[in-house]
Parts: C-alpha cells; sequence; structure tokens
C-alpha cells in the first residue's frame, strides 16, 4: 500500500484488518474516487471531446496512462479534480466511520 492508501486505512480506524481486506476496502475507495472523477469530467468535456474520448477508450481499455495523458490533454486543471475527489471521499469515508463507531 502507498502512504495515501495506509492514510485513509489508518485515519478509518482499519488497522486491525488483514491486509487482504484492507487491499479490498481501498480498491473499493479507488472505483469510487475514479467514477467521481469520470462524472467531473464528462460535465467539463466539449461534446467533441466526449466523442474523441468514448472512441479513444474503446481502442485503449484499461491503459491507465494512457486515458490520463489524454484527459490531461483535454482538462488542464484533471491533476486538482483527481485531488478533490480523493480528499472528498476520504471525508465522507472518515465521517462514515465516527459515525458507526
Amino acid at each position: 500500500m502507498n502512504t495515501l492508501q495506509t492514510n485513509i486505512i489508518k485515519e478509518l480506524g482499519l488497522e486491525n484488518l488483514s491486509d487482504e481486506r484492507k487491499m479490498e476496502i481501498m480498491l473499493g475507495v479507488g472505483r469510487i474516487v475514479q467514477q467521481n472523477v469520470i462524472l467531473r469530467i464528462l460535465d467539463e468535456l466539449k461534446e467533441k471531446d466526449k466523442d474523441e474520448f468514448d472512441k479513444f477508450l474503446e481502442k485503449n481499455e484499461g491503459n491507465e496512462e494512457a486515458i490520463y495523458k489524454f484527459l490531461k490533454s483535454k482538462i488542464f486543471n484533471l491533476d486538482d479534480i483527481i485531488n478533490e475527489e480523493i480528499k472528498k471521499i476520504k471525508g465522507e469515508s472518515i465521517d462514515l466511520m465516527q459515525k458507526i463507531v
């Protein structure tokens, strides 16, 4: 796990879980962040860029680096969007865990 993932696990109070379970949780969090980023990106892309992105995805499905480079060329603040969504899900997860505990 990277530092961000370790930090999220710690802040959520999940340190006592098995490494396997921690990774499952982080994969789920990653999927949510990715979905939120995609929704925001689709709101910001122009129609012609959306069409181009659809075609690009068909040819580059699963190639995250290529997809990132494509989106970075179309959305100047892509890194900011990604970081905002990470912070958002982290905050929401912490709030939820505090309510449960």
